[in-house]
């Protein structure tokens, strides 16, 4: 017989809380008098308390290693005293003074789950970039800078009284939204945010949760009633989504944030373009309508921050064409390096309209012997003349690279047989004239090999082999220039051959 599935108290608590939440938001939704006192009286204790529980039990599980999960766990056992605070005391339609204690259990949530987004976050990402915590910076101000404009009445409203508790209070609960807003924004934004399950489920929880804030100061301000109302389910989600992050987070082997990856994402550029438009949106309605102080401050340090985003993001893509630049380019003469002429020329061969082309391969006649006699530094300087000399004898269209040593490559553009003879010839002809170096008129010759396209092959690689036989073959013969033939790798196999047999010959002693 097939055996039941064991229940674990964890995941038994877990889909408790699940039931609870739907049966207390149904309950709020359904406007019947039975059903609203249920809703309002023992689901509504329950519905906070269970998700504690949940917090505690992951949190004793986990051992307390990871102060993110006990921080976050008390702000929700904070706000569930505060809430069953205010649901005893205003039991049989008593009356509460404000402030009371109700509110030190609610205001206190704030700075333990921000305590705990701050933990977690840094404990993930402290490696990431400057540009990354700026746009996060960015987001968390432009998100804080609009919610302080929809705020605006609710401020105005709590300071329009002489300063008491009261007051103090009374703006601590839409500044404690506009913190909690602003770390939401800040962390969609941090590493490119690609999120996965877990880190999703605490994201939209703390929004579920601020936006209920918000729309109940907004309606608490204009007289409505906001007592056993609907908008009571969405601070039970919001408690229930993060007591799930807690749970799932703090399982062995799991990270508050392994979600998040250390990389600049497009996640990150929307989240910090979205929140310049709106920095720019607040400053243009404020020159239009009056908006509170704190809005505007709030705008004004958007927009700085986003320029200095700006202004870092164009010093990091200067730097990363430096550095491309640098890959690509040999440090002595400044021509592309080996690495270019296979990019560029790989990058060519493949267009459809290239009918003909030819590499070129030159190399330094007797360089060594410029090294040996006037040292290493005459050597680099007579590098640096011949690459300034190559420069002005090639064609706008050619590629001209230096491949280390005293090897040269041009890949000539739309160049057939006798066109690539022809510049092989006139490049010899303008390296033969002197050199002036170290008060030495210094003269040189070059040896080149040839090799066509697409007859000798059909990439740089193919090409550079061919082109390279065939410059070995030039030296040989004295000709100075050599178009590669199939003959001529046979005869550079018959000449490895007897590399070979010689090599053998020397370590036998049987050379006579």
């Amino acid at each position: 017989m097939p055996q039941c599935a064991r229940v674990t108290p964890r995941a038994a608590l877990v889909w408790a809380m699940g039931l609870l939440v739907l049966a207390y938001a149904g309950g709020l939704c359904l406007h019947v008098d039975r059903l609203s006192h249920v809703a309002d009286g023992v689901f509504g204790i329950l519905t906070f308390w269970v998700p504690t529980a949940v917090c505690w039990l992951a949190v004793s599980r986990s051992g307390f290693r990871q102060p993110e999960f006990p921080l976050a766990a008390a702000a929700v056992t904070s706000f569930a005293a505060g809430n069953t605070f205010y649901v005893v005391g205003l039991a049989g339609g008593g009356s509460l003074p404000f402030p009371c204690l109700g509110d030190v259990g609610y205001l206190l949530f704030y700075p333990l789950m921000l305590a705990a987004l701050a933990f977690a976050v840094r404990r993930r990402v402290r490696r990431l970039a400057l540009s990354v915590w700026m746009d996060s910076a960015v987001g968390s101000l432009g998100a804080a800078s609009v919610l302080a404009v929809v705020l605006s009445p609710v401020l105005g409203s709590a300071l329009s009284g002489s300063p008491s508790m009261a007051t103090a209070v009374a703006v601590a609960y839409p500044m404690c939204d506009l913190a909690l807003v602003a770390a939401i924004a800040g962390m969609a934004a941090l590493g490119g945010a690609r999120v996965g399950g877990r880190c999703l489920l605490l994201g939209v929880g703390l929004a579920t949760f601020a936006a209920t804030d918000v729309i109940y100061a907004l309606q608490h301000i204009q007289g409505a009633s906001v007592v056993a109302s609907p908008l009571d389910a969405g601070w039970a989600i919001g408690l229930a989504l993060m007591a799930l992050w807690v749970e799932r987070a703090a399982r062995p082997g799991a990270s508050a944030m392994a979600e998040i990856e250390s990389t600049i994402g497009a996640a990150a550029l929307v989240v910090s373009v979205v929140a310049t438009v709106s920095g720019l949106a607040v400053l243009a309605v404020s020159s239009q309508t009056h908006l509170s102080a704190l809005a505007v401050v709030l705008a004004i340090v958007t927009l700085l921050a986003a320029t200095g985003r700006t202004l870092l993001a164009f010093r990091q893509v200067t730097r990363m064409a430096d550095l491309r630049r640098q890959v690509c380019t040999d440090e002595l003469t400044g021509l592309p390096n080996r690495r270019a002429l296979y990019a560029a020329g790989n990058a060519r061969l493949v267009e459809p309209q290239r009918r003909h082309q030819a590499l070129l391969l030159l190399d330094l006649d007797k360089f060594k012997e410029v090294n040996d006699s006037l040292g290493h530094g005459a050597g680099d300087m007579l590098l640096v003349q011949v690459g300034a000399r190559l420069r002005e004898h090639v064609q706008g269209g050619d590629v001209l690279a230096r491949l280390g040593g005293d090897e040269f490559a041009v890949l000539l553009e739309e160049a057939s047989h006798d066109q690539a003879v022809d510049i092989a010839v006139s490049l010899r002809a303008a390296l033969a004239e002197p050199f002036a170096l170290e008060g030495i008129a210094l003269h040189t010759s070059v040896s080149v090999g040839i090799a066509l396209f697409p007859d000798h092959g059909s990439d740089v690689s193919a090409l550079m082999r061919k082109a390279d036989i065939a410059m070995y073959k030039a030296k040989a013969s004295g000709d100075g220039h050599h178009v590669y033939s199939g003959a001529d790798d046979s005869n550079d196999a018959t000449r490895l051959q007897t590399v070979e047999e010689l090599r053998i010959a020397v370590s036998s002693d049987q050379l006579v």
